[in-house]
C-alpha cells in the first residue's frame, strides 16, 4: 500500500500510513534530521508513524547572539535618540526659506525622508525580535506574524521614543510614535516570513517590491490630484507703498512690547488688511503665488495658489480651507468644514481626525506657543477680525528657532565676541581719532584671516560682518544674533564707531553694514525687502523721502555678505583681498548721482511706484554698478 503524507502549518507533523506488516509497538528511534520518530499502535491494516520536528528558529548559542545583537542595536537607537533630541529644537527651518517654492518642496521632501528614516530604523528591531523571541503556541500561531515578537519590538520602540522626546508628551508626540511602531510591524512580518522556510524566503523580496510599488503609486496619485494647470480664479490684493506704511504704523502702534504686565491691546484687521499682508508676504518669494481670506461670523476661509515647477512647466498647488477658529486665554480651537487640495476633496472623516493633531502641533510648537499664550481672545465678524492680546514673552532660543541655527551657533557667537573686543580695543587706543570705514574693515578681516588658520573661514567672516553690523550699523542686530555686547564696557569707543562714514556719509555706513548682517541672519531676499521697506517708509510726508542711493548701499552690503561667506574658498579670497587694503570703489560704487528725497507722490507718478518701469530702470543701473566692483567679480 502506498503511503500518504499531510503537512499542516505549525510544528511539522508527518503522518504516514504504513503497511500492516509494520511491527506494532516498535521502539522509538531518532530520524536523520534529529526529530523524534514515534511508532504508535493501530489496527491490523496498518499503523501511524508520527515525527515531531521543532520549529525553525534560533536556539542554543545562536539565540544568545541574537539577544546581544538586539541589545546592541537598541543601544544604538538610544544613542541616536539622545543625539537627535539635542538637535531637534534647532532643526527648524527658518520661516523665510518657505517663501521659495523650490525650498518649500525640498522641505516637504525632507520631512517625508525623515519620516521614512524613522520607519526604517525600527524595521531591524522587529526582525531581530522575531528571531529571538519564541512565537508561542496555540491561537498565537494562527496570526501571520509573531505577536510576542511584535510586543517586544513595540516596547523597545516606545522606550527609545520616550528617550528622544523626553517629557514633551502631547498628541503630536503620540502620533509620532506610529512610524516606529509601523517599522516594528514590518520587521516582524519579514522575520516571521523568513522563518517559514526557503520557499517563503524566495517570495519575500517580490512581496516587499510590490508593497513599495503600491506605496509609490498611491503617492503619485495624490501628487497628481494635488496639482492643477491653472491657479484659483481670484485677484490678489495689490500692495502699494501707502498700504505698507499704513499697516506698519498700525501694527507698530499696537506693539505687544509696549505693554506692561496685565495690560492688553486690541488689534482690528479688516479682510482687506489681511489680504494685503498675505500678498506682501508672498511677494517676497517665488512668483506665481497668491492668497486671500473671507471672514464671516465665527468662521473664515482661506484660498491659496502656489506655483511650482514640475517637468519644466508651472503647475499650481491650490488649497481651499474653511471653518471656525477661536483662541481664548491662549487655548486654540479649530473646526474645519471644508478642505480641498487641487482637485481632491479631503474626506471629512480624515479632516476631523487630523484637526486634534494640528491643534496640538500649533499649541506646543516653540515658535507659535508664545503668541498663543499672549492672545486673550479672537473675535471674527463679517469682514473683520479682532485680536485682544497681552505682553509677549519670547523664550530663550526663540530667535535661533526663527532665524535658524547657522546664524547664531555657539562658534559664530564666540568668534563675534572676539571680533567685537578686538575692534573696540583698537579704537580705544586712539580715542581722539575718527576711525575710517576701510580701517575698520581691514582690522576685522585681518583677525578673521588670522583665526581662519586653525578655524573655519566662513564662520570667521560671518563673525566679522556681524561685528560691523552691530558696531557700525545698529546695536539691535545683537537681539537677533545673541548676547555679545552685554558685558563690554567700551561705551566711548562704540559711540565713535557709530559716526564712521562711507563715501562721506554715515547713513550709507549703516545701510551697508545692517544689510550685510540681515543677509546672514536671513537671506538676500529678506535683506533687500527690508531695505526697500525702509525707503518706502521714508517716502511718507514726514519722512526724508525715497532714496535710490540708500538702496545701492543696501545692495552693496548684501552682495558683500554673500561673496564673503558663500563657501570656504570665497571666504579666504575675500580675506586675502582685504589683506591688500580696502579701496572703497572695489566694494561700494558711486551713488551720489542717484535720485534721493523722493516723496511718495513723485515715486508713484514718475517711477511707477516700487516695481514700476522707472523704478526697475534705476534698479538695473544699481545692479550694473555693483557688478563692476572688483571685490564682487
Amino acid at each position: 500500500m502506498h503511503s500518504n503524507q499531510r503537512r499542516p502549518v505549525g510544528p511539522s507533523i508527518e503522518v504516514s500510513v504504513r503497511s500492516a506488516r509494520a511491527r506494532v509497538n516498535a521502539p522509538e528511534r531518532q530520524t536523520s534530521d534529529g526529530s523524534l520518530h514515534e511508532r504508535s499502535g493501530g489496527s491490523a491494516h496498518g499503523s501511524f508513524d508520527i515525527a515531531v520536528r521543532p520549529e525553525r528558529g534560533t536556539s542554543g548559542p545562536h539565540k544568545y547572539i541574537g539577544w546581544i545583537v538586539l541589545a546592541a542595536y537598541s543601544l544604538f537607537l538610544v544613542y541616536r535618540a539622545l543625539y537627535h533630541g539635542e538637535g531637534s529644537d534647532t532643526a527648524n527651518v527658518p520661516m523665510w526659506q518657505l517663501q521659495d517654492s523650490h525650498r518649500l518642496l525640498a522641505c516637504i521632501g525632507g520631512l517625508i525622508l525623515m519620516g521614512f528614516c524613522e520607519f526604517a530604523y525600527f524595521v531591524p528591531v522587529g526582525f531581530i525580535a522575531t528571531i529571538v523571541v519564541p512565537r508561542g503556541s496555540g491561537w498565537l500561531r494562527r496570526f501571520p506574524i509573531s505577536l510576542p515578537a511584535l510586543a517586544a519590538a513595540s516596547t523597545l520602540a516606545a522606550l527609545v521614543y520616550v528617550v528622544e522626546i523626553g517629557r514633551s508628551w502631547h498628541l503630536v508626540a503620540v502620533v509620532g510614535l506610529m512610524l516606529p511602531l509601523l517599522g516594528c510591524l514590518f520587521g516582524t512580518w519579514i522575520g516571521t516570513t523568513w522563518l517559514r522556510g526557503r520557499r517563503a524566503r524566495l517570495w519575500l523580496l517580490p512581496k516587499i517590491a510590490l508593497l513599495a510599488f503600491l506605496a509609490a503609486l498611491c503617492a503619485g496619485i495624490i501628487l497628481w490630484l494635488s496639482v492643477e494647470e491653472t491657479p484659483l480664479p481670484f485677484e490678489a490684493a495689490r500692495v502699494s507703498s501707502a498700504e505698507k506704511r499704513r499697516l506698519v504704523y498700525l501694527i507698530r502702534s499696537k506693539s505687544p512690547r509696549s505693554l506692561m504686565e496685565g495690560q492688553t491691546h486690541i488689534l482690528r484687521l479688516t479682510e482687506h488688511d489681511i489680504d494685503v499682508l498675505l500678498s506682501w508676504g508672498l511677494s517676497l518669494g517665488s512668483p506665481n503665488r497668491k492668497a486671500k481670506v473671507s471672514l464671516a461670523r465665527d468662521s473664515a476661509s482661506l484660498s491659496a495658489s502656489v506655483g511650482v515647477e514640475l517637468g519644466g512647466k508651472t503647475r499650481y498647488l491650490n488649497l481651499i480651507v474653511a471653518g471656525g477658529l477661536g483662541i481664548k486665554e491662549g487655548i486654540l480651537s479649530l473646526n474645519m468644514d471644508r478642505c480641498r487640495l487641487g482637485s481632491m476633496q479631503v474626506p471629512r472623516w480624515l479632516v476631523k481626525l487630523s484637526l486634534p493633531v494640528v491643534v496640538s502641533l500649533l499649541s506646543h510648537d516653540r515658535r507659535s506657543k508664545p503668541f498663543l499664550n499672549a492672545i486673550r481672545r479672537v473675535t471674527i465678524e463679517p469682514g473683520s477680525i479682532e485680536i485682544t492680546y497681552s505682553r509677549l514673552h519670547l523664550p530663550s532660543g526663540f530667535r535661533e528657532d526663527l532665524f535658524g541655527p547657522a546664524s547664531a551657533s555657539e562658534d559664530v557667537l564666540a568668534s563675534t565676541r572676539a571680533q567685537v573686543e578686538h575692534l573696540l580695543a583698537v579704537v580705544s587706543q586712539s580715542p581722539d581719532m575718527q576711525p575710517d570705514f576701510g580701517v575698520c574693515f581691514e582690522t576685522v578681516f585681518a583677525l578673521a584671516r588670522e583665526r581662519s588658520v586653525s578655524g573655519d573661514p566662513v564662520i570667521e567672516n560671518r563673525a566679522g560682518i556681524f561685528t560691523l553690523g552691530m558696531l557700525l550699523g545698529h546695536p539691535r542686530i545683537e537681539e537677533f544674533l545673541g548676547p555679545v555686547l552685554a558685558d563690554l564696557d567700551n561705551g566711548a569707543a562704540r559711540q565713535v564707531l557709530r559716526r564712521v562714514v562711507l563715501r562721506g556719509r554715515s547713513d550709507w555706513t549703516k545701510h551697508f553694514c545692517v544689510s550685510a548682517a540681515i543677509t546672514l541672519l536671513s537671506d538676500e531676499l529678506v535683506s533687500d525687502a527690508a531695505g526697500v521697506l525702509k525707503e518706502e517708509l521714508d517716502a511718507d510726508i514726514k519722512g526724508s523721502g525715497f532714496s535710490f542711493a540708500d538702496l545701492l548701499a543696501d545692495r552693496a552690503g548684501t552682495t558683500f555678505a554673500i561673496q564673503a561667506t558663500c563657501d570656504e574658498a570665497a571666504a579666504r579670497t575675500m580675506q586675502d583681498h582685504l589683506a591688500c587694503g580696502f579701496r572703497v570703489e572695489e566694494f561700494f560704487p558711486p551713488a551720489a548721482d542717484l535720485p534721493e528725497g523722493i516723496p511718495d507722490a513723485e515715486l508713484q507718478s514718475r517711477y511707477g511706484g516700487v516695481g514700476g518701469e522707472g523704478y526697475n530702470h534705476i534698479i538695473k543701473e544699481i545692479e550694473r554698478r555693483i557688478a563692476t566692483c572688483a571685490a564682487y567679480r
